[in-house]
């Protein structure tokens, strides 16, 4: 899979999301610390792809929640 980060740091351990280059279709990879003991989910994965459009949507909601507590 090739990436092309988009936000985030170019290289080292730190957040980022990257387009997917390589024929998967509209989605973004996000990299981030790997959290613990998260029911259902394998403490090794640290990389998800996710649809674009869940991205803008947790989005809104953020900034909707953000323009609330303001």
């Amino acid at each position: 899979m090739k990436l092309i980060v988009r936000s985030g740091c170019e290289d080292g351990n730190c957040p980022k999301i990257s387009d997917v280059v390589d024929g998967v279709g509209d989605m973004v990879a996000v990299q981030g610390s790997t959290a613990q003991a998260v029911q259902g989910v394998p403490g090794h994965e640290s990389v998800v792809l996710i649809p674009r459009q869940v991205v803008l949507e947790y989005a809104d909601k953020f900034r909707a929640e953000a323009t609330h507590d303001a």
